[in-house]
Formats: structure tokens, sequence, C-alpha cells
């Protein structure tokens, strides 16, 4: 099995607009598979506004895969309103991903809003409890390096250390290790024995202000991250699965730009 080219819904691409015309699922995910994309990662605020039933059916008209669907929840808060949206929102995303044929589910919303190591046990904890919602079924749960709470890979590589044998692997996002000032190559490296699923994004500029981070994200190809020797080191390595390029801001002619360049870099 190769690697395959993904694209993430969001960015530019949502909530749907292509040149001033409004497109339904079906044309966006149409238009995508035209540019030679695989695969596209779905957002549960997609499900959530077209419906699941729709989102299905534009993937089976399309030709498109859906790879990853994502779950936002808290999972280091203890506030009791989050702990329950978490606690309701897992068996939702599992099922959407289920009908929409993910492979992969992916959780997001913790690691922006905290830091710390007290912080990161909790999350170790809640990752464990949610991991048991997926034995005994296709999909794989996964995190990336993102936030104050999970931006380097040897937090990453030490969550994988504790909830591996559970099933929990991760994504790693190669234009998230250039925000945070990481080297990108061996965060790679570190991560890479417990990846299944990339994101591909690329920066043009980074800067800290006060402990804080912020940059600009560039065309695919065209900016700091090293993502072509990247990409090198998973066909060395044999690494299989998809490779998702996350857009930004890019206008129209960006987004067919990097998609063009993340199809050359897969060869």
């Amino acid at each position: 099995m190769a690697m395959t080219s993904g694209i993430m819904w969001m960015g530019k691409l949502w909530p749907g607009v292509w040149h001033g015309e409004e497109l339904a699922p079906v044309d966006l995910f149409s238009k995508l598979r035209g540019m030679g994309v695989e695969t596209i990662d779905i957002f549960a605020r997609a499900a959530e506004e077209h419906g699941a039933d729709t989102l299905e059916a534009a993937l089976k008209d399309s030709g498109l895969r859906c790879a990853c669907y994502y779950i936002a929840a808290d999972l280091v808060s203890e506030e009791p309103e989050k702990v329950q949206a978490a606690d309701e929102a897992f068996p939702r995303g599992i099922a959407v991903a289920q009908q929409l044929g993910a492979p992969v589910v992916f959780t997001h919303g913790s690691q922006h809003a905290h830091a710390g190591e007290e912080n990161l046990q909790r999350y170790i904890e809640r990752l464990g409890e949610k991991l048991q919602l997926f034995k005994d079924i296709e999909q794989t749960l996964v995190i990336e390096n993102a936030g104050s709470l999970l931006h380097a890979a040897d937090p990453m590589v030490r969550v994988c250390e504790a909830l591996g044998d559970e099933g929990l692997r991760l994504c790693p996002d190669t234009g998230n290790f250039t925000l945070w000032g990481q080297d990108e190559i061996d965060a790679v490296n570190k991560c890479l024995p417990w990846a299944v699923h990339f994101h591909i994004k690329d920066y043009a500029e980074r800067w800290e202000d006060d402990g804080k981070v912020g940059g600009r994200e560039a065309v695919l190809g065209r900016g700091l991250t090293p993502v072509e020797e990247i990409i090198g080191i998973l066909k060395r390595e044999g690494w299989s699965g998809v490779l998702a390029w996350e857009p930004g801001p890019q206008d129209e002619q960006g987004i067919e730009d990097s998609v063009a360049e993340l199809l050359r870099l897969i060869g």
C-alpha cells in the first residue's frame, strides 16, 4: 500500500465556495477528485450542517473517500458540561465515521486550551477512557501535535507509550512542528513508528511574542517546512497511509497549486 493523497475540509474550502459560487458537498468533492485528490478529512461540523446521509452520498457520487473523521472534545476540562459534551461526542462521532467509511478518527479540542504536566496526565487518562470505545471496531483513534499541551514529539511519543497498547496512534502535523519551533525532521522520525495519518502543512513564516507563537501558512512547497524532505523519509521507510494537506488562507489558485505539489511529492 502506497501513500495516498488527501485534503482536509477546512480553510478556504469551508463551507464550499469556489470563485464566488457556493458548492454543494457533492460538487465540491467532485472538484477535489478532479484535481487528483483521493481522500478527504471531514470535521463533525460538516455532518452537523449537511447531515451524514448527504455526505455519504456525496462521497459515493464523487469517488472521493473519507480518510479521517474529526471529533471535537475537551478531554482535559473537569467542568461537568464539557465532560458530558465529550462523553456524548465520541459515540456520535464514531457512528458517523463508520457511516462515512473513515478508518481513522481524530480528536481535537484539548491541546490548545490547556498546558502543563497535570493537564497532560488528565489528557492521557481521558484518552484511555475513550479508547475503550474503539475496541472491536475498525476505526483507529489518533491525536496530533498542537497547542501548548502537546506540540513536541517527545510528549507525543510519551502518550503513545502509555496508550499504544490500547490502540492509540499519531497524526503528525508537519506545519505545527514548524509553528512551535521544533526540528521537523527529528520530530517526524520520533513519531513515525506510531504514525498512521499525516497532516501536511507548510508555514511561510512564524513568530513568537511574549511566549505566544503565530505564523502564516504558505502554498505547499513554498514555505519554511521541509515537506519534500519529510515525504522523502516516509518513502524510504516504506510508510503507507494518507497525507492530508491542510488548507488555510490560500485562494483557489493556491489550493490547486498545493494539491498539485502534494501529488508531485507523493509521486
